[in-house]
C-alpha cells in the first residue's frame, strides 16, 4: 500500500497534544496518528489483505 498526502482540521489544542505525545514517544507526528488510526480501523475486525499487512508491517517498524 502506497502513502498519500492528506490534510485535515484539528483543534489545535488536540494537535498540540499529539504533538507532544509524539515526541515523547520518539515519533514523528504522522507515524503517531497513522498508528492510532491504524489500531482503531484494526478493532474494527475487517480481515487485511496480505499487501495491507505487510505494508503496514513495514511501517511499523514490524519488518
Amino acid at each position: 500500500m502506497s502513502s498519500k498526502y492528506t490534510a485535515f482540521r484539528c483543534p489545535e489544542d488536540l494537535l498540540e497534544k499529539a504533538k507532544a505525545r509524539a515526541k515523547r514517544d520518539r515519533r514523528s507526528l504522522s507515524n503517531y496518528l497513522i498508528t492510532l488510526i491504524d489500531k482503531d480501523v484494526a478493532s474494527m475486525g475487517e480481515p487485511l489483505s496480505e499487501e495491507e499487512g505487510a505494508s503496514r508491517g513495514k511501517l511499523h517498524g514490524n519488518n
